[in-house]
């Protein structure tokens, strides 16, 4: 009998991306919702990487530059070396009015926010999780797309995104801090199967024009 293969999230892509920061709220709890959607997708973090982020950890760089995190630990760093992942302007400039507008100088970068009030303790990654669908649902999304989305959903869809735009498997894994292309096989393989082939011939048609 044949094992069934594990469910795979949803990919949160650059379009639902989108959707859902232009619906986030301009409140505290909007801006960390955005915050960590765009940190999330931008990063290729998983959900443990993103709740073990601290404000320490975050670089902000001149206007138009983006921004820096260092990830100091993952699940496939076994040596513990970390690495760097670069953040978008647009990113960037959310998570730079986050964290000006919340106060925070030091300790968990992304905190629940109740009543008014911070947590101290990071978000855990079941609060992700329903931090995603509810900002989902906020942005008007179909709620058969959300009901597949999950905490992993943004490292899934930046992943199949850096596919469709013609990055190889290399390029991948270091954006992503994976040491062995099985994991990037499995996410890039549930990419939009129509935009891997409108690629393909678009590519095929300007090299049959070039060579007549």
């Amino acid at each position: 009998m044949r094992a069934n293969r594990p469910r795979q999230a949803r990919g949160l892509t650059h379009e639902i991306r989108s959707r859902i920061l232009s619906a986030c709220p301009d409140t505290l709890g909007g801006l960390r919702d955005a915050a960590l959607i765009g940190v999330g997708y931008d990063t290729l973090c998983r959900s443990a990487e993103l709740s073990a982020m601290m404000v320490e950890h975050v670089t902000l760089e001149d206007r138009d530059e983006g921004a820096r995190v260092l990830i100091p630990r993952s699940k496939a760093d076994v040596s513990g070396e970390g690495r760097v992942a670069y953040l978008s302007p647009e990113t960037a400039e959310v998570l730079g009015l986050w964290m000006r507008k919340a106060g925070f100088s030091a300790g968990p970068l992304f905190r629940g926010y109740h009543l008014q009030r911070f947590s101290e303790e990071p978000l855990a990654t079941s609060s992700i999780r329903r931090l995603i669908k509810r900002a989902t649902t906020r942005a008007g999304i179909d709620a058969a797309v959300a009901a597949e989305l999950s905490e992993h959903s943004m490292r899934v869809g930046a992943t199949q995104d850096m596919l469709v735009a013609g990055f190889d498997a290399l390029a991948i894994m270091q954006a992503g801090g994976w040491k062995s292309a099985n994991m990037v096989l499995r996410y890039i393989e549930n990419a939009s199967t129509r935009n891997l082939h409108e690629k393909r011939w678009r590519q095929l048609a300007a090299l049959s024009g070039a060579g007549g």
